[in-house]
């Protein structure tokens, strides 16, 4: 909770991959608050009221997935709406915005997103950020397993990372009120 918010409000991509990792966490429990509570939030160094407030905020979650069907896999539909944002400020920073730096960091990442559609056997995934989002997580599950990363992978997931590092970027911006339009476009 302390650190989703932190997230939430710093940077929504790692927002994002966070709330993946602790989707799993939840799975890999089983959905037992109790062991939740034991091997998570008695660790953290905080008051006991804080502890309290974290271990709700597990069981929130445990019954939205639960509500949400999503005790296999899936993404909460909170998490769903953030991404489609994302993905509508993306099309925006391309047409309406003309951030030629958007359109670079995009380009450079377009073909290795193919790539990702493809690798994902099958996966339904909803649009470009969702597919850029899998596939940095996926990075970040093999980092946690100790696995290998080809030097090829590592390339490709550097380029999608900083397409959704500028795309974060320019998500708080526009929440702040500071995304403005280029050059050409104001004149």
């Amino acid at each position: 909770m302390l650190i989703a918010n932190a997230k939430k409000e710093s940077n929504i991509v790692e927002y994002l991959l966070y709330m993946y990792q602790i989707e799993d966490i939840i799975r890999s429990f089983q959905f037992n608050i109790d062991m939740i509570d034991a091997s998570i939030v008695q660790q953290f160094d905080q008051s006991e009221a804080i502890k309290s407030q974290i271990r709700d905020w597990y069981i929130e979650l445990i019954e939205k997935m639960k509500a949400q069907s999503i005790e296999q896999k899936g993404h909460l539909a909170s998490l769903h709406t953030l991404i489609a944002e994302l993905q509508d400020l993306h099309k925006s920073l391309l047409t309406t915005y003309q951030d030629k730096e958007s359109l670079e960091l995009y380009e450079a990442a377009k073909p290795e997103l193919k790539a990702l559609v493809l690798k994902s056997g099958g996966q339904s995934l909803s649009n470009e950020i969702d597919v850029a989002l899998h596939g940095i997580y996926g990075l970040l599950v093999l980092r946690l397993r100790k696995q290998a990363v080809s030097a090829e992978t590592q390339t490709a997931m550097n380029k999608i990372t900083a397409f959704l590092a500028h795309l974060a970027n320019r998500y708080h911006q526009r929440k702040e009120g500071k995304l403005t339009f280029s050059e050409e476009q104001r004149n």
